[in-house]
């Protein structure tokens, strides 16, 4: 479903008015509006947000009934789609963090690594930590996420975290750095 911005409804008025009367120009429909011509014309080029504030006032001075009005302020309060994007990835980044920090099969997965009978199978993993095949292969793919762990080329789990002693204070400050540092590299 498509939601209709003010700045579409502006533009709408804009290019009637100029239909009525070719001459008509940006500055007058600005000073029509009380608004400055610089700021309105980034806005008719979606550059820039309508200011919630000024939807009421614009909407008036345009005919606009009161529930069409608040129809316009809620929609402008709508995250845009690349908004919402990024909103999502953030959401997103906030479920890693949450769930490398608070689901033990995280660190117990990378303390078996560091053993020597360690085996890279999941259901050797789950029988020694305690936790289902599922549980272990979230973890591990997170860790993998993470870059807290990679797969050799033979194949073998390895732990990459470069902490000496693996306690879960350290390992928690690592895994949220670690989260935040990814977050940031997309933008975030």
């Amino acid at each position: 479903m498509q939601v209709f911005r003010f700045h579409e409804r502006l533009h709408r008025e804009f290019s009637a008015r100029r239909k009525r009367n070719r001459r008509y120009s940006l500055r007058a429909f600005a000073a029509s509006l009380g608004a400055d011509h610089s700021t309105l014309s980034q806005i008719l080029r979606g550059e820039r947000r309508v200011p919630a504030g000024r939807i009421p006032g614009w909407g008036a001075k345009l005919g606009i009934g009161e529930e069409e009005i608040a129809a316009y302020i809620a929609a402008e309060e709508l995250p845009d789609a690349s908004r919402a994007e990024q909103q999502d990835r953030l959401r997103n980044w906030i479920a890693e963090a949450m769930a490398v920090v608070n689901e033990p099969a995280h660190l117990r997965i990378l303390e078996l690594c560091r053993t020597k009978d360690f085996r890279s199978d999941t259901r050797w993993v789950a029988e020694r930590i305690g936790a289902s095949v599922d549980e272990v292969n979230l973890a591990w793919s997170r860790l993998l996420r993470l870059r807290l762990m990679l797969v050799t080329a033979d194949g073998n789990w390895k732990d990459v975290t470069g902490l000496p002693q693996l306690t879960e204070g350290e390992f928690r400050r690592l895994a949220l750095a670690q989260v935040r540092r990814l977050a940031h590299m997309e933008g975030l």
